[in-house]
């Protein structure tokens, strides 16, 4: 699935809502299917439904006509579509799925709309630099050519870097490219990633709401997954597939391994001090042995939602003073760049 099939977090939400309320009305699983690839205003997605309903049409099961598409919906929404299936309880399942991509979806555009002012501040500074250099500064270097005195070293950085973007602007644009691409191919490596997401959590701030988020992801799919019907060897191999940092998942493949073994849960995850904090530990627990494991992750996802919630809101007031002196350094060395050879030429004139 290329970027122009790209299928919004929304739509599936509401796809798995309007299939949930068709088939527990008693429509068939394939004329739902059609009559909401009629209803979706995405031409990507209709071609998904279109394609699952004529396989299911064909005589494929639900589980295998999803899992043609786990590109689009993920391994979260095919391990539960496959329970389900199993247990004839799709309907409650897919509204437990709906549920679950709201909330996560939610979370995460709160969490891009507190990050906003910052990567708009810094996007800003970028474009100014750009625009000083390509309009501004040339304009000045015949008149620094003509003066008679050393430019300081400011001065010579940043008349080079015009000359440089002037000239070889299309080398500019490469290296960028060529960055992006060598980036994406490394972070593919396991290594790489899991270098770079250990260093993501130790980040002053950010790194303890990276954290933070994973633990609310973890418990809310844990809740999600056992209410539906997978079982605890299950859930946490499909969690394991659904988190975002290396680290969580290399955890919970271990722990994964150690409950098949016969380990609690709450001792597997106890071996893990910098990943699973000893609150989180007790709860599971206390859920284990009163047999409502599922309701004691579920506090534990709202406790740390609230926590993200919390972080996110207060993210741009603690990034402020760092961004101020961001464009201070940005502002103040381009004016010293232009003003200190002026101010040396007038000093010894005078």
């Amino acid at each position: 699935m290329n970027i122009f099939n790209y299928i919004k977090t929304g739509e599936k939400v509401e796809f798995a809502n309007s299939l949930a309320v068709m088939l527990k009305s008693g429509m068939a699983v394939n004329e739902a299917l059609f009559t909401l690839s009629e209803q979706t205003s995405s031409r990507a997605f209709k071609r998904v439904i279109v394609g699952i309903a004529e396989k299911i049409q064909a005589g494929t099961s639900l589980s295998k006509a999803f899992e043609a598409e786990r590109e689009v919906f993920g391994g979260v929404f095919i391990s539960m579509i496959k329970v389900a299936e199993s247990s004839g309880t799709l309907d409650e399942s897919l509204a437990y799925l709906a549920e679950w991509l709201e909330r996560d979806h939610t979370l995460k555009q709160e969490i891009k709309a507190a990050t906003f002012y910052p990567r708009f501040v810094f996007g800003a500074t970028i474009l100014m630099g750009a625009g000083l250099s390509l309009y501004i500064l040339p304009k000045l270097i015949p008149l620094f050519s003509q003066l008679r005195v050393e430019l300081p070293l400011a001065t010579r950085l940043l008349l080079g870097f015009t000359h440089f973007i002037q000239n070889y602007w299309y080398l500019a644009i490469l290296g960028l490219i060529g960055f992006y691409i060598a980036f994406k191919m490394l972070n593919k490596l396991r290594l790489v990633r899991k270098i770079l997401h250990t260093g993501y959590i130790k980040v002053p701030i950010v790194g303890s709401l990276i954290a933070t988020y994973q633990l609310a992801l973890v418990t809310r799919l844990f809740e999600t997954l056992l209410k539906s019907g997978l079982s605890l060897r299950e859930t946490i191999e499909v969690t394991s597939g659904a988190v975002t940092n290396v680290n969580y998942e290399d955890s919970l493949l271990v722990v994964g391994s150690r409950v098949v073994g016969g380990t609690p849960l709450s001792v597997a995850l106890a071996d893990w001090p910098k990943l699973y904090p000893k609150n989180l530990v007790s709860i599971i627990a206390t859920g284990e042995k009163s047999g409502t494991i599922d309701e004691s992750l579920g506090y534990l996802a709202d406790h740390y939602i609230k926590i993200v919630q919390s972080k996110t809101k207060q993210l741009p007031t603690i990034l402020e003073p760092a961004l101020l002196i961001f464009i201070g350094v940005a502002v103040g060395f381009v004016a010293l760049a232009i003003i200190m050879p002026i101010y040396d030429l007038t000093s010894g004139v005078f």
